[in-house]
């Protein structure tokens, strides 16, 4: 079950920070900033602190991270990811930090409507 879902621009900036789940708090966006954009070797696509799992993909200068704190299905988080940049791409031509700046309200409605669509991902 996802507890959030945040999407940064490649400097670590927080353009979207969506929260699923009480157990999901805005200072995890700085942990995964100092984790994996701050550091530059090469990382895994999934990454654990803790009880907290952060999972990511890099599309055009933007990362998508969902966070889980409970045992999800990583293939399912990660088909969640790519359908999002999938649809975004969609909507917008191009899912890259300007169309998510351009387009947030957009964005929030789309994570929202998407994630009812994978019902393991939503806890349904």
């Amino acid at each position: 079950m996802l507890s959030g879902i945040l999407i940064f621009n490649q400097k670590g900036e927080n353009l979207i920070f969506r929260a699923f789940r009480n157990d999901c708090r805005p200072r995890l966006a700085d942990v995964f900033r100092i984790q994996v954009i701050s550091n530059a070797q090469v990382r895994s696509p999934i990454l654990t602190l803790g009880s907290t799992t952060f999972s990511h993909v890099k599309h055009e200068n933007i990362y998508l991270v969902a966070i889980t704190k409970s045992n999800a299905n990583a293939a399912l988080v990660f088909e969640f990811l790519y359908r999002l940049t999938a649809l975004g791409k969609g909507y917008f031509g191009k899912f890259d930090e300007e169309a998510v700046k351009n387009n947030f309200v957009l964005v929030y409605e789309l994570l929202d409507g998407e994630l009812d669509e994978i019902p393991v991902l939503n806890g349904r």
